[in-house]
């Protein structure tokens, strides 16, 4: 009962949000390409950091949440007037 509650609880915080909730199977990354496109996007742009600032492994989580960061407050389509984070 408690579980069935907390879900009707997150299907109406999602709509009152207008997301998305979509359900994939475990492990299949194929189904869910929008995901994997901005892992993706995350993982390259990080790489890319680091070596053009030379800098050594031990930043990486630092980078990838310095990119994730940047790009949900960077305009990506100039039609919403609005960016990720908003």
């Amino acid at each position: 009962m408690e579980k069935n509650l907390r879900m009707k609880d997150l299907k109406t915080f999602f709509k009152e949000k207008e997301i998305d909730h979509n359900f994939f199977a475990p492990r299949t990354s194929q189904q869910n390409g929008v995901v994997e496109r901005k892992n993706r996007i995350l993982i390259e742009t990080a790489r890319a950091m680091l070596a053009e600032y030379s800098l050594p492994r031990y930043f990486w989580a630092e980078t990838v949440s310095t990119v994730c960061y940047v790009l949900n407050r960077v305009n990506v389509r100039s039609n919403l007037n609005k960016t990720p984070y908003e």
